[in-house]
């Protein structure tokens, strides 16, 4: 998913496929050794080896539940282009309406339930979200949205988006979101197993490129 999305950190260098030994063969075996895939960096022109690796689902693991983190986020803000920020203000308007709107339903719903009268949050519902709705068709005007990412705006649950992705569209929605840089693994940490946060450092991208 993240092959020449994820970046060296050591020479910023755009990350490759690659595969390493799970293991050694025992004394005697004519059994294969086992490999695993990996991210490694691709390396600087005219040089050899290679800065980083890390294994493919870790890193994959790691930067889905980032992502995804991110765009369950009310606050979160899709990348747009460069411009003019004349629009910023109501923009901001926009979102903190559309979340004191949610806030309003949420309490409206706790009296419901405690008064046992669903029809009080139905009344509501039915004033509320075509409010909501307006809100979203604004910054939907006023923003430069990518219509992948935009999918993630309005969903109930940024998971199930997600999982009815194509693995080409996962890697279209990470690139405009973020960069992944992998840091080489520290002496503390060297050994270790599962995925290691402290070797990914997520950039969050401010603007469409």
């Amino acid at each position: 998913m993240l092959s020449s999305i994820a970046v060296c950190g050591v020479c910023g260098a755009s990350t490759r496929i690659g595969s390493q030994n799970a293991g050694t063969r025992p004394a005697g075996s004519k059994e294969p050794i086992q490999r695993y895939r990996v991210y490694e960096c691709a390396g600087s022109p005219g040089g050899t080896g290679f800065h980083v690796s890390m294994r493919q689902e870790h890193l994959d693991e790691i930067v889905t539940d980032a992502v995804l983190a991110r765009v369950s986020d009310m606050d979160f803000e899709i990348p747009r282009t460069l411009s003019g920020d004349k629009d910023d203000i109501e923009r901001r308007a926009l979102r903190l309406q559309i979340k004191a709107d949610y806030i309003w339903l949420n309490r409206v719903k706790e009296e419901a339930e405690k008064r046992v009268q669903p029809e009080l949050l139905e009344r509501q519902e039915q004033i509320v979200f075509p409010k909501i709705e307006a809100a979203y068709n604004r910054l939907d005007v006023l923003e430069n949205l990518d219509p992948l990412v935009r999918r993630f705006r309005r969903a109930e649950s940024a998971l199930i988006v997600w999982e009815g992705m194509t693995l080409v569209q996962h890697r279209h929605v990470v690139r405009t979101l973020v960069i992944p840089r992998i840091d080489p693994v520290s002496e503390e940490a060297r050994g270790q197993r599962g995925p290691n946060l402290d070797r990914v450092k997520l950039i969050w991208r401010t603007h469409s490129e």
